[in-house]
């Protein structure tokens, strides 16, 4: 596949209904998905392009540059936040630097990094989020208490979501 032939089948993808598409041609593979494809719990099938098969919907991931990949996203949980009231203003939120699956272990046979009440120290993994097939350790940016587990082991987490509710030590 050609740069030329890529950006002129992306325009088209973007100006058209279609939510997904996967292209092979030899051993390359292109495939494009837009954020209603992630957005469909129940499949609704999509007006196909002639030529193109839609692939199935997966859960949407985005690259992450490796200095993302093992920081945390930690900032003080705002008033008001509707996906977990802060009961302490002392509580920070850690949330998610990107999208993907949250993992509690490493593997499904080993023990879990951290369970509420658990201390932590700084640079200790706090779970795996899983992108494009990628396994990206979650590392604690400071010592802390994790007081809260917010997701389930499997879960997919968006962006910005927050993970853990944690406090300084």
């Amino acid at each position: 596949m050609n740069e030329n032939f890529i950006l002129s089948l992306i325009e088209k993808f973007n100006s058209s209904p279609v939510v997904s598409l996967e292209l092979k041609q030899g051993e390359d593979k292109l495939v494009l998905k837009k954020k209603e494809a992630f957005d469909r719990l129940p499949k609704e099938t999509a007006p196909v392009l002639p030529g193109f098969i839609p692939s199935p919907a997966v859960h949407q991931t985005a690259p992450v540059p490796p200095a993302q990949a093992s920081a945390s996203a930690a900032s003080p949980a705002p008033a008001g936040n509707d996906s977990e009231p802060a009961e302490d203003s002392s509580l920070i939120q850690v949330k998610s630097p990107i999208v993907g699956t949250f993992y509690r272990a490493p593997s499904p046979d080993s023990p879990v990094y951290v369970e509420e009440g658990k201390s932590v120290k700084k640079g200790e993994p706090l779970c795996i989020l899983e992108a494009m097939k990628m396994m990206n350790t979650l590392e604690s940016e400071f010592d802390c208490t994790v007081e809260k587990i917010l997701v389930q082991n499997g879960d997919l987490v968006e962006f910005e979501q927050p993970l853990f509710l944690v406090r300084k030590n």
